[in-house]
């Protein structure tokens, strides 16, 4: 007959192993504003050291419900509630994990102190102490300790909610030559970035907003979807029902979005979806959980990262409910999608996909199909159906120059044309608007040169042919470059009005 062994993990080896899993800096602070949200908080405070003679510490401070003794206590358990425990639709924990593994994968010295109905509590977990005693042993704080800590003034002052601090940031001491400051400055500017677009629809809800502040900094939502952008394009919600592990239905709700084109973005546009350096590796899905972002800029492989697709995003709610089914881990940084409903997100993939290409081929070069348009470049297809382009010899541009020039002028013409065909710098030209660095502003003097030019073919049509200038302006505004500056054809009309006249 089998017998039970109880075997207690060994405290200073697990812990040490913890601390390992993976956190980035920004992630663990996400982690730690989450149980701030779940206790109903209103503002959090990001503290960090102001000079290098501060106490080198970090604080969170919310003002949430806060805990009484036996709940704070309870909370500092490593695996205080089980991942598959029934929890409030709006919690945002699974693992009862977060706050001890995130913290301490940052520090050494974790001390989380509450204010409830009068009374302050605080427990601290020490790495250092657990090394020495080898046991699950949590330091509980004096009131004299509690005053003591770090932030305690700010903490005092508003008399509710819940401080966590870290202290003793060994792993940042031996990255950065023992420079912990400098370090966690350098942390503090990348934090704003990260925290605005995780906790975006928070920080812009109107209802229950939450505020976060770095120091005295309050921090903007960044919006990867422009969702108020006139020109952003979106589809309707679609929903997809999937039963949970308990066998209950619930709703994945999911809508895709497309971008408008870089050009047609303002400096405040450009902020707000987090830099357009950032476009085309912030394509993807967009998961989130209980309206935080979960995973963000992958297709979960079902289609490559593309140049022609940066501007798609594909916004996935699902609730906490669904946290094992979509493989939600404890760092709360990467998820899987169901296999039950792979095809259909992949159908709504395609979809976005399809729509962000033809924006963004539209404003790139036509096949030669489009007769109502004149082009300067032709775009051709070899035999193994790749494209070459050339410059278009019987665009109406280059015939006003061709007939400008003698033989010999356009032997040499022709020649340096070719030249500017075979070596056109495609691979610079691909690395700069990948970077979104091709200038596309277009200046007062570059106007008044195409409507110069323009002057000048319809003058030379004119010589050449019994038409008027009402027949000749609409032929040539269908040409480049004078098709991209509509503008100009009201000038043309008066200018030639006043010529006949």
């Amino acid at each position: 007959m089998s017998e039970d062994n109880e075997i207690v993990p060994r405290a200073d080896m697990l812990m040490g192993s913890m601390r390992s899993m993976g956190y980035s800096f920004e992630s663990a602070i996400a982690d730690v504003i989450d149980n701030s949200i779940s206790a109903h908080c209103r503002n959090v405070k990001i503290l960090f050291p102001t000079s290098p003679l501060d106490k080198l510490a970090v604080g969170i401070l919310d003002d949430g419900k806060g805990m009484d003794r036996a709940t704070l206590r309870e909370a500092m358990r490593y695996g205080s509630t089980a991942s598959e425990e029934i929890r409030d639709e709006f919690d945002l924990g699974r693992f009862g994990l977060g706050l001890k593994s995130a913290s301490l994968s940052q520090c050494r010295i974790l001390t989380v102190l509450s204010y409830y109905n009068g009374n302050f509590s605080a427990f601290s977990w020490d790495y250092n102490y657990v090394l020495k005693k080898k046991k699950w042993v949590v330091k509980e704080l004096s009131i004299n300790d509690i005053k003591q800590l770090p932030y305690f003034d700010d903490f005092d002052s508003q008399k509710a909610g819940t401080l966590v601090v870290w202290q003793d940031f060994d792993i940042l001491s031996k990255s950065n030559d023992g420079l912990i400051y400098d370090a966690l400055n350098d942390h503090k500017s990348l934090l704003e970035d990260a925290l605005s677009l995780i906790f975006h629809r928070f920080l812009s809800s109107s209802k229950d907003k939450l505020n976060i502040f770095i120091n005295n900094h309050r921090i903007k939502p960044q919006d990867p979807f422009l969702e108020s952008h006139p020109k952003t394009t979106t589809k309707k919600v679609r929903t997809i029902a999937i039963r949970d592990s308990e066998g209950i239905e619930r709703l994945i709700a999911i809508k895709p979005f497309v971008l408008p084109f870089a050009s047609d973005l303002t400096e405040k546009d450009r902020k707000l979806i987090g830099g357009i350096e950032n476009l085309r590796i912030r394509q993807g899905f967009y998961v989130y959980r209980n309206n935080r972002l979960i995973i963000w800029g992958t297709w979960f492989g079902m289609k490559p990262r593309a140049e022609l697709t940066k501007n798609a995003r594909i916004r996935v709610d699902i609730p906490n409910s669904l946290d094992d089914i979509w493989s939600i881990d404890i760092k709360k940084q990467s998820a899987s999608i169901p296999k039950r409903i792979q095809q259909q997100l992949k159908n709504t993939v395609i979809q976005a996909l399809d729509i962000s290409t033809t924006k963004q081929t539209h404003r790139g070069r036509k096949e030669k199909t489009d007769e109502d348009k004149d082009f300067i470049w032709d775009r051709f297809k070899d035999r193994n159906n790749c494209f070459y382009y050339q410059i278009s010899r019987t665009s109406k541009l280059f015939q006003f120059v061709r007939e400008q020039l003698s033989e010999e002028d356009y032997n040499l013409f022709q020649l340096f044309i070719g030249e500017i065909e075979k070596n056109l710098p495609i691979q610079q030209i691909y690395i700069d608007k990948s970077n979104e660095k091709i200038s596309t502003e277009v200046e007062d003097s570059r106007i008044d040169d195409v409507y110069q030019m323009s002057i000048q073919l319809i003058t030379q049509i004119q010589k050449i042919t019994n038409q008027t200038y009402q027949e000749i302006i609409p032929d040539v505004m269908k040409s480049e470059p004078f098709c991209n500056y509509a503008i100009i054809r009201d000038r043309l009309i008066s200018y030639f009005e006043n010529e006949t006249n």
